[in-house]
């Protein structure tokens, strides 16, 4: 009992403990910031979980979250949202991953592409990368031109078959999206920041005709490209529609129509009414931002219902840490005050603490004798008369010693 009462104290503090970061965890996750920004598992002005959840309660619409890379798609009508891309990361995009958004579309799926703002307002190229103003941008742009001289003979026809046989090749070679899809991402710091991008007279109809816009971002497809300008901020392209087989592709350069804050303060319902379309299954991409589904243990625990095992194996782990801690041994009787307590151990303590813990003083003389007469071997039958006479004739007011050294003697031979 006394062991039991030191360790309350601790296993109470460590239980809180528990608790509290339980608590913390919850309400993190709760508000989805542990999240990339523009996922639908954010509840805060950064994520697009009112978008998903308003969809949810649309009669006859399937709404889901995939977590695997965007090579896995698979092929079949529904509208596919990656919002929230970063624009410069997809200026050269894998194969593998061109290959999945053209034949999601090619098989009748609307594939939206939807770039957050850029609010560092840094110095950028063309092309994206920051333009470096100090002593040693002279040096750096003779290296990159070095660089790009070396990179212009590229390697040889024999490296590149050896490249080839490498397992995932295809997956790692980049291409070019402005030259896959035949438009450029570009940027131009004069825009007005309350600037809004207004519709264009050639856009379906039912559409707003303004709409918020926080990104610098714009498009520049090319001539005879198929791209059609929805929607346009300062002269250029911010929104864009392409037919590709029976599907589509639309490209926005600013994902902020699709955010919670724009639903609760600034909400484009036809807008985001058009981009779903007559689709009935929506599709959040959350592989696209580096939210990938798991391949751990408690994954596989979790889908396939393993929690009640590991719950029983959390309690077995439970007790037998205070079967270690706690001694199921009887307490000894005190002696006189201040007399030392000599420990010892002895290979027959355990059964001597059971007997102690079953068997009264009374009760184990009895339960000795019952023991022998089932299991005796031996003796003949005189042994066992003269035992039980010396069983019948003890007196019930000695020691059981006393009467155990009879018994004792009563089995010598004579």
């Amino acid at each position: 009992m006394k062991a039991w009462r030191a360790w309350f104290g601790p296993v109470a503090v460590l239980l809180l403990m528990l608790l509290a970061f339980g608590w913390l965890f919850q309400l993190r996750l709760g508000g989805g910031d542990v999240y990339p920004e523009y996922s639908s598992l954010r509840a805060d002005a950064l994520g697009t979980r009112a978008f998903y959840e308003a969809l949810a309660q649309v009669p006859g619409m399937r709404v889901d979250r995939d977590y695997r890379p965007i090579e896995r798609l698979g092929v079949r009508p529904r509208l596919l949202l990656l919002p929230g891309l970063v624009w410069q990361d997809w200026q050269s995009v894998p194969v593998a991953e061109i290959a999945s958004l053209n034949a999601a579309a090619s098989a009748g799926a609307r594939v939206v592409l939807a770039f957050r703002a850029d609010l560092k307002r840094e110095a950028r190229d063309e092309q994206g990368r920051p333009i470096v103003e100090d002593d040693e941008s002279g040096k750096k742009a003779d290296a990159e031109k070095k660089g790009g001289a070396e990179s212009k003979s590229g390697p040889s026809a024999k490296e590149l078959k050896k490249k080839e046989k490498l397992p995932g090749y295809r997956e790692r070679v980049r291409k070019d999206l402005a030259k896959e899809w035949r438009v450029a991402f570009k940027q131009r710091w004069l825009m007005a920041k309350e600037e809004k991008a207004t519709i264009v007279d050639e856009a379906p109809a039912g559409l707003p005709p303004e709409v918020e816009w926080h990104s610098d971002l714009y498009f520049s497809p090319e001539a005879d490209s198929g791209w059609r300008v929805v929607y346009r901020r300062a002269g250029e392209p911010v929104l864009l529609e392409k037919t590709v087989g029976r599907g589509s592709i639309v490209l926005i350069s600013d994902a902020f129509c699709l955010s919670n804050e724009a639903l609760h303060r600034a909400r484009a319902t036809a807008l985001l009414s058009w981009l779903v379309g007559d689709q009935r299954r929506v599709t959040f991409l959350e592989g696209a931002l580096g939210v990938l589904e798991e391949n751990g243990v408690g994954f596989l625990a979790r889908r396939y219902g393993l929690g009640g095992a590991m719950a029983l194996l959390a309690l077995l782990g439970g007790l037998y840490a205070w079967r270690r801690m706690v001694a199921f041994l009887p307490a000894t009787e005190a002696g006189p005050a201040g007399a030392d307590v000599a420990l010892a151990y002895e290979p027959t303590a355990g059964f001597t603490g059971l007997l102690r813990r079953s068997l009264g003083r009374e009760e184990v003389l009895p339960a000795c004798l019952e023991e022998w007469r089932r299991g005796r071997r031996g003796g003949g039958a005189q042994a066992a008369a003269r035992v039980e006479a010396a069983w019948l004739a003890r007196d019930p007011e000695e020691s059981p010693a006393k009467t155990y050294n009879a018994l004792a003697r009563a089995l010598k031979p004579r």
